[in-house]
């Protein structure tokens, strides 16, 4: 069966930048810029440089191997079937982490609204009904999909519009902070490297949404120019967009009073005089996160289906009825829902632990794209594989993610909240990797037998 090939490199990237903003650039942004500062500009340098390594790599492989296409299939075929194995728990258990911190940051947006009501009790609900929506149909969503991103896109611009506005005294902002809060508060660098680094987790967990270029990469037309300019333009639009706002909150609000505990653009936008903007911005990002989450849960249910038609889970969740892996929904349901009620027992911390410990397994599911990438090019190139679009600079280019990678997880002491969530991610992936070893003794034996 032919693939169509119909995606151009305008729509990759509005469908590439429009899966990376998430609650990680609305919510979480507040708590990266308590630890570096207006210095959060270079935090998010760093954080585009790893994205486009990834996703560069991610790419080379999907465009070249277009029948496999997914990191799994490539893993499996280039590092064995262990890596696929513990790789595609791990990426299942991180995408749960992430919509539950979707959801938890949904509920803290319509607390905006509800202020008297805990956060659990929205976080779980918006669980509920998301696990109801993919039992039925996400067909209506997929429409929505690239109409949020075009919204999302624009409110982040104007917002910085706002700030620019602000900063050149032309807004009425009340206590007007200005580009004296980019350097005099104390500094740009209040926290120094370390706070620049403190904040690479946070970063990296609002850039993690990078997994729809390597699914869209077998159907785009032309593949070498277009990921080439997708990948390109998306790395810009993700850094202009994230800078631009980090520093229009630094201007609006002084750096070391951006909220954590609410969207800081909502608090940014209380300092002008018409209450109506705050609601509607609240809105808007309060049904993209929404949106994320629905998408979010319908291609986990679809991982954790594509374990069980490869034997690396129970065969029960490959089953389908009309399309739906109902009993792959079930489950990650059931979990998705537990893990969004933590805020019960953290109300005011669960969002930032789910956060970074979200950061953490993408990082280790980053790093797994790219050792599979430094392998399977030479098995693509002895294979006779066409690689219509290349990673610039390999294998140096590869090693240096690697590096930065490894080097981002090592900054988990620098934050003390990052230490638990990093527990937690090595605790999963060894217990994956634990769970491997009776299904790699039962296929020996068959193999063995044959």
């Amino acid at each position: 069966m032919k693939v169509p090939r119909d995606i151009n490199a305008t729509r990759l990237t509005l469908m590439t930048v429009g899966g990376i903003m998430g609650s990680g650039l609305f919510l979480a942004i507040g708590q990266a810029i308590r630890l570096a500062g207006p210095a959060i500009a270079i935090s998010l340098l760093i954080g585009v440089t790893i994205m486009a390594l990834e996703v560069a790599a991610l790419a080379e492989m999907a465009a070249a191997d277009r029948e496999r296409g997914s990191f799994l299939a490539f893993a499996h075929h280039a590092l064995g079937p262990g890596s696929a194995f513990v790789g595609g728990w791990i990426f299942w258990f991180s995408s749960i982490l992430n919509i539950s911190a979707e959801a938890t940051a949904g509920a803290i947006f319509t607390r905006l609204w509800f202020p008297q009501i805990p956060v659990y009790v929205f976080s779980v609900g918006y669980a509920l009904i998301v696990v109801g929506i993919n039992f039925l149909t996400v067909r209506g969503f997929s429409t929505v999909e690239s109409w949020m991103s075009g919204t999302k896109i624009t409110a982040t611009v104007v917002f910085i519009l706002i700030g620019i506005l602000a900063i050149a005294g032309i807004l009425p902002v009340k206590h007007p902070v200005g580009i004296r809060g980019w350097y005099a508060m104390p500094s740009f660098f209040p926290h120094g490297i370390k706070g620049v680094l403190a904040a690479m987790v946070l970063v990296l967990f609002s850039m993690s949404g990078t997994g729809v270029l390597g699914l869209a990469a077998p159907n785009v037309k032309n593949a070498e120019t277009t990921i080439a300019k997708s990948i390109r333009n998306t790395i810009i639009a993700i850094y202009i967009l994230y800078v631009g706002a980090a520093l229009a909150l630094t201007a609006i609000l002084i750096w070391y009073t951006v909220p954590t505990a609410q969207s800081p653009f909502t608090a940014a936008l209380r300092t002008l005089p018409w209450g109506w903007l705050v609601n509607v911005f609240n809105l808007v990002i309060l049904l993209a996160v929404l949106s994320a989450m629905n998408a979010g849960l319908f291609a986990t249910d679809r991982v954790l289906a594509t374990l069980g038609r490869i034997h690396a889970a129970p065969k029960v969740v490959a089953k389908e009825s009309h399309g739906i892996p109902r009993m792959a929904n079930l489950v990650t349901g059931v979990l998705f829902v537990v893990i969004s009620g933590l805020a019960y027992f953290l109300p005011k911390t669960a969002y930032l632990y789910l956060v970074t410990a979200t950061g953490f397994q993408a990082l280790f599911i980053w790093g797994l794209i790219i050792v599979t990438q430094i392998v399977y090019r030479k098995i693509l190139l002895k294979e006779g594989k066409d690689l219509e679009f290349r990673l610039k600079g390999y294998p140096y280019s590869s090693i240096l993610a690697v590096i930065l990678i490894v080097g981002v997880i090592a900054t988990a002491p620098l934050a003390p909240h990052e230490m638990i969530s990093l527990e937690i991610s090595i605790g999963a992936s060894v217990i994956f990797f634990i769970a491997y070893l009776p299904v790699r003794a039962k296929r020996l034996k068959q193999q063995h037998e044959k």
